[in-house]
């Protein structure tokens, strides 16, 4: 180990209050301890510098050369110490939150909730981005999203999962279609890309009907699947909160099915393992304010 790691930076703390002060008295009130802790403490430092850092001059105490070619150098790291302190106490909302959610609930759950955000959080680089639940969840586990919105009910043991909102799925079809028509007919499922929590939905109520799958195509837009389905191209499943506020209702028609495949909830996902992250604490309460399962 060299001579200089073996300097106790905090030691610099008593210089510069001595420096300031002008005596060991004046410096002592300044750091709330005693004269004779920080005569103690400058011996400590000179030992470890093999240098005298002050001279007496009449009641005062003056730096020597040494102690000034010290003194920029320990100002620069009270000044290091005081940024280090700020970057964790005073600026927690700033920085990088990497969120994750289904394509649906980007469009109908997070709108408000981001815009609240921003203004509580402004300094945050909110990073969302929209997938199928698996791949989000892939992600939350690779540490490449802080948090994913994926749809439940789910359980792994990395994982903490927060419910967030209940959603009732729909079984969207063409115009001039009704559910009991289906049956007897080969049918194409629209739906998102594969990992897709609600088209596996899809995939088990077809195959609860005896349906014939003719084929499967997936769009990674919610627009393309209405219009898909409105052109009378297939069926598909959504969130009834989407169906309602969709400019494009009018061109396809719904209806529930049953409870067991209809119901169900969208989860907050991360590691069990993670830190502490303000934003998303933040979010989180912002999201549980405006959620009825967390009321």
């Amino acid at each position: 180990m060299g001579a200089w790691q073996r300097l106790n930076p905090q030691l610099l703390r008593y210089f510069l209050a001595i420096a300031r002060e002008g005596s060991l008295s004046a410096a002592g009130l300044y750091l709330s301890c005693v004269p004779s802790n920080v005569s103690a403490r400058l011996r400590q430092l000179e030992q470890q510098l093999d240098a005298r850092l002050f001279m007496r001059q009449g009641q005062r105490l003056r730096l020597t050369p040494a102690g000034e070619r010290l003194l920029p150098h320990a100002e620069h790291l009270e000044q290091l110490c005081r940024t280090a302190w700020r970057s964790v106490q005073e600026d927690i909302w700033s920085g990088d939150l990497r969120l994750g959610a289904m394509e649906t609930t980007a469009a109908v759950r997070l709108p408000e909730l981001l815009a609240a955000f921003h203004q509580r959080a402004p300094r945050v680089n909110l990073q969302l981005s929209t997938g199928p639940s698996r791949r989000l969840i892939e992600g939350v586990l690779a540490g490449e999203l802080d948090a994913g919105l994926v749809g439940g009910p789910f359980e792994h043991a990395q994982l903490e999962c927060t419910p967030l909102w209940q959603e009732e799925l729909m079984l969207v079809l063409p115009p001039a279609q009704d559910a009991a028509g289906l049956e007897g007919r080969a049918q194409t499922l629209l739906g998102f890309p594969e990992g897709c929590h609600y088209r596996e939905r899809l995939e088990r109520w077809a195959v609860s009907r005896g349906l014939q799958v003719a084929a499967r195509q997936s769009y990674g837009s919610i627009d393309a699947i209405f219009a898909g389905i409105a052109a009378g191209m297939g069926i598909g499943l959504l969130p009834l909160s989407l169906l309602e506020s969709h400019p494009r209702l009018h061109l396809v028609q719904y209806q529930p099915i049953a409870p067991e495949l209809g119901a169900t909830t969208t989860l907050l996902v991360r590691r069990r393992d993670a830190g502490e992250h303000p934003s998303l604490a933040l979010l989180l309460e912002l999201i549980r304010a405006q959620s009825p399962l967390n009321g």
